[in-house]
């Protein structure tokens, strides 16, 4: 088995961070770049080619992200100048969020601040830091009742991030904050004997989601985490009754959990349910929810559970229809899914998960990196784009965390900086 800080994973990155310096399209100290993305169009969904926005999950300020954390373990300073370019263009494009999704994270300003706070430090610049905690504190303003409640696009991504961000010797009033989003969450449960669960992705499912970015898996951790930061047994309930809603749907002999968003409409004969395997939905995803539960609460069930998406992310990543998707994004593809064996190694000791990611890792340099080919990214019927989760960047990303696990955090499961061991 590969051991982790081996220089190929490395090189995959800082090859893909070059290609990005290469590509950026400047405009005096602010950068950006053009790639495919899917957007609704004289009333249909189009792979249209355009700039990237600022948020984290497909705009600049994401590739700020990995551009950051690729000159902090190169040195090359084309990193460093190119990190700083993006961000400043998220920073001038910000107000195009609207201000009911300004909280969240991958979407949001949370998730700016997030980057401008890592950029930030990793730089010594300490006024982006401070840029950081006005962007949080002005998009608290405008978090009323109507913030969604998931991870994506919600309440649940932010609470993790600003309980990461708060960490770093700030004022409670970032906990206070993810107090109130989750006292909105705990509110809005649809609460059952069974379980709680929340609405989201209206119009798109006839049963609340499971899986981590839009479902249960997901608000659950935040929940936890808020517990865990907090010592409020209310956010305990939540998460735990998060979880119990999941639990009753958990197939045991697919070892998954239903996607509710290919579930056949209540006139259908067929009773069959889909099943995802990705971090947005899926096994992969809802086995982080499962690893972070088990090293903060302990328990069989929550390991169980854990091992199970792991067996099943394995399994799809080694299938057949695996090996030929090809894609290696973060959101729904083979670098996202992977995260699962990474943080796996680390939570469980699983000497074999991380052999299953690093696995991955080589054959996507094997297929695409040698050859110089096109890297297959997640924009259906789209080609390259260079953004975080569904492009290039989190490609790159993905194989800093293969490099170093211990010092490169997640950007599928937030955590606060102690859990992440970032060390100099």
């Amino acid at each position: 088995m590969t051991t982790p800080h081996d220089e190929a994973f490395l090189e995959a990155a800082a090859s893909l961070g070059r290609r990005l310096c290469r590509d950026a399209l400047w405009a005096g100290d602010r950068c950006n770049w053009l790639g495919d993305a899917v957007e609704p169009v004289g009333g249909a969904m189009r792979v249209v080619h355009r700039a990237l926005g600022p948020d984290l999950y497909g705009g600049t300020s994401g590739v700020a992200l990995f551009l950051a954390v690729l000159h902090r373990l190169t040195g090359e300073a084309p990193f460093r100048v190119t990190a700083e370019g993006a961000i400043a263009q998220a920073l001038s494009r910000a107000e195009d969020i609207p201000p009911a999704a300004r909280i969240a994270f991958y979407s949001g300003w949370t998730g700016i601040a997030y980057v401008l706070a890592t950029v930030g430090a990793a730089f010594e610049r300490m006024e982006l830091v401070e840029r950081a905690y006005a962007l949080i504190a002005s998009a608290a303003r405008t978090a009323g009742p109507e913030v969604e409640f998931d991870v994506m696009v919600g309440a649940a991504g932010a609470i993790p991030a600003l309980i990461s961000l708060q960490s770093h010797e700030r004022p409670d009033d970032l906990i206070a904050l993810a107090t109130r989003l989750g006292e909105h969450l705990v509110a809005n449960a649809r609460k059952s004997d069974v379980g709680w669960s929340w609405k989201t992705l209206e119009g798109q499912t006839e049963r609340d989601a499971t899986g981590f970015s839009h479902g249960a898996a997901g608000i659950a951790w935040s929940l936890l985490e808020l517990f865990a930061a907090t010592g409020s047994d209310r956010f305990r309930e939540g998460a735990e009754c998060g979880f119990a809603y999941e639990r009753q749907w958990l197939n045991k002999a697919n070892e998954n959990w239903p996607d509710f968003r290919l579930m056949p409409s209540a006139s259908s004969d067929s009773g069959t349910l889909g099943y995802s395997a990705a971090w947005c939905h899926g096994a992969p995803g809802i086995g982080l929810s499962r690893l972070r539960a088990y090293e903060l609460l302990g328990g069989e069930v929550m390991r169980q559970e854990a091992e199970m998406a792991i067996r099943t992310t394995t399994r799809s990543l080694n299938s057949e229809a695996g090996l030929r998707q090809g894609d290696f994004c973060l959101c729904h593809g083979r670098g996202g899914n992977a995260e699962l064996l990474i943080y796996a190694a680390d939570a469980l000791g699983d000497d074999a998960a991380r052999a299953g990611a690093e696995a991955v890792g080589r054959q996507g340099i094997e297929i695409f990196g040698r050859k110089n080919l096109p890297w297959p990214c997640g924009v259906p019927d789209g080609g390259e784009t260079p953004n975080l989760m569904l492009g290039l960047a989190g490609i790159g990303y993905f194989y800093l965390r293969l490099y170093d696990p211990a010092n490169v955090p997640s950007v599928l499961i937030i955590r606060p900086p102690d859990d992440r061991r970032w060390t100099d």
